[in-house]
């Protein structure tokens, strides 16, 4: 009488890792009910002949798998996974409830000969776009079950191992790609890497600083997120955002909107370029020194040198002035000049064009030059504090992604350095040269106007310059009555008279303001 033949069956421990140094136990577990292997392939029972223990890697969202069953061939043959007995019952029935409920699944290597052939996925069956995917047998999906897919690598390891191009030239250990502040908190988490995958991808992915986390823990923090169009819309946020978001809700932040009050404002790297539309940008830095903001985040727009989070527009400001605003106070403005070089936190400048067009509504017909050579040119002040340091000419750099190299920022620095060897006379013949040739096709009538967008258009691109983020916050053009353009907070720029002009950090006292400086201690407007 033949003999039936046995089902093939496994039992052994099953593990799970908790770092990259630790897994833990979940119970005794069991692959039975094997399907019909394909033919001439790999079999459970070949894989698992000499194996008393898998262990699994870490949790997966299901739509990481796909990307790696890329780098897979079919599926040979599928079982059921499960545990032994009742006393690992419970446990493996939490981390199935888990797997299911969380949309993940995992998978263990592996090995023939100590090397690595396949993976061995294991995923709740409810996971029906996947089970269609691999194509799992009707019976493996009928029930609550937990599915194992027996799944060959398509390179065989010493291909792989010739393939050098697919090596990392520098592979970068796992704790580089976090603060070194919170390297030991997520080395010390054990099961919680586990049970919190994403947060703790979103650690490494964002680079969040350990600082950041500390401060939003406190108590619940309101903020808002600058993203779209960069990284997804604001119904659908993109990958990055939504790190973000996850991490600012672990740690109790609110997201309470654009137009309420907030501690944070997160802009992400590639929509900097449209931050001049968020709402009362100006007033906001300037009334709320509380108020923080924070890059986050890659993107093909940015050196690379610019991305992960940054805190950006921290204290003082760059001020700038339009030729009215000087024509009505000279003195007054010669007076703020002088007081800004003084302080360490602010810097003031101001645009070839302004001066020529001083030049020109101040010279009643005779060529400046020929008035400065004669002692009479009204604004020799104004080029003796250009000369000396206090007061820069210059237009903002150019906006590009490169930091250096380009054509543009080489002609730019080029113009610097040649300003920097002028003397006064010198800087009032290129002020009126390179005025002419800018606004060569403007009409006479225009050209006030012209040059307040002028300003209005530098003040802004000067806000992207990564120097500038990173050590000014407010930005501020000094304008006079006759301005027709720079009338209000716009682009993120304040317009202020003289007269309203205010630093708001105490670097002099109030009954000395425009006379002497105090020896009290500047106060750091964030509070």
């Amino acid at each position: 009488m033949a003999r039936i033949p046995k089902r093939w069956k496994w039992m052994g421990d099953l593990y799970i890792d908790v770092s990259p140094e630790r897994a833990e136990r979940i119970c005794t577990a069991v692959l039975s009910d094997p399907s019909e292997p394909r033919p001439n392939g790999l079999r459970f029972s070949i894989c698992l002949d000499s194996v008393d223990s898998l262990r699994l890697a870490k949790l997966y969202n299901v739509h990481d798998v796909f990307m790696l069953l890329r780098a897979c061939d079919p599926v040979q043959q599928f079982a059921m996974l499960g545990s032994q007995t009742d006393d690992d019952a419970g446990m493996f029935k939490t981390f199935a409830a888990h797997l299911k409920r969380k949309h993940l699944c995992t998978y263990a290597h592996l090995f023939l000969d100590s090397v690595a052939v396949a993976i061995l996925l294991v995923f709740p069956s409810s996971l029906k776009d996947l089970c269609m995917f691999l194509k799992v047998p009707r019976d493996f999906t009928q029930g609550d079950f937990m599915v194992a897919a027996l799944i060959p690598w398509t390179l065989a390891a010493d291909e792989y191992e010739n393939m050098q191009l697919l090596r990392p030239r520098s592979p970068a250990p796992d704790n580089d790609l976090l603060d070194p502040a919170l390297a030991d908190t997520v080395h010390d988490a054990g099961h919680k890497l586990a049970n919190r995958p994403f947060f703790y991808r979103a650690l490494r992915v964002l680079k969040c600083p350990r600082d950041l986390l500390d401060y939003l823990s406190q108590r619940e923090r309101p903020y808002c997120i600058w993203h779209s169009p960069a990284d997804g819309t604001t119904k659908r946020p993109g990958f990055e955002t939504s790190a973000l978001q996850h991490v600012l809700k672990t740690h109790r932040a609110k997201n309470v909107g654009y137009k309420a009050d907030v501690r944070f404002v997160f802009i992400h790297v590639g929509a900097l370029s449209t931050f001049h539309k968020f709402g009362a940008l100006a007033m906001r830095r300037n009334k709320q020194p509380e108020l923080r903001f924070m890059t986050y985040g890659t993107h093909d727009s940015v050196h690379p040198e610019r991305w992960g989070m940054r805190c950006i527009y921290p204290l003082g400001g760059v001020v700038t002035f339009t030729p009215s605003a000087i024509l009505e106070n000279l003195v007054g403005a010669y007076e703020l000049i002088k007081k800004i070089a003084e302080r360490p936190l602010w810097t003031c400048y101001i645009l070839p064009s302004v001066v020529a067009m001083l030049a020109k509504l101040t010279c009643q017909g005779s060529h400046p030059l020929t008035l400065f050579d004669k002692g009479e040119f009204i604004f020799d002040e104004l080029l003796e504090l250009i000369e000396s340091g206090k007061l820069s000419l210059l237009q903002a750099p150019p906006l590009s992604r490169a930091l250096s190299g380009s054509d543009s920022a080489i002609t730019w620095i080029g113009q610097q350095f040649k300003m920097l060897r002028m003397n006064a006379r010198d800087i009032l013949e290129e002020c009126i040269a390179l005025s002419r040739d800018q606004y060569a096709n403007v009409q006479e009538s225009e050209l006030p106007l012209a040059i307040e967008r002028e300003i209005s258009r530098d003040l802004w691109n000067m806000q992207l310059q990564p120097v500038i983020m990173d050590e000014y916050r407010r930005f501020v053009v000094v304008n006079g009555r006759s301005d027709r353009f720079l009338t209000g907070d716009d682009n993120g720029v304040e317009c202020v008279s003289l007269k309203q002009f205010d630093f708001k950090d105490d670097y002099y006292d109030k009954e000395a303001n425009d006379s002497t400086k105090t020896t009290g201690k500047l106060r750091d407007p964030r509070g």
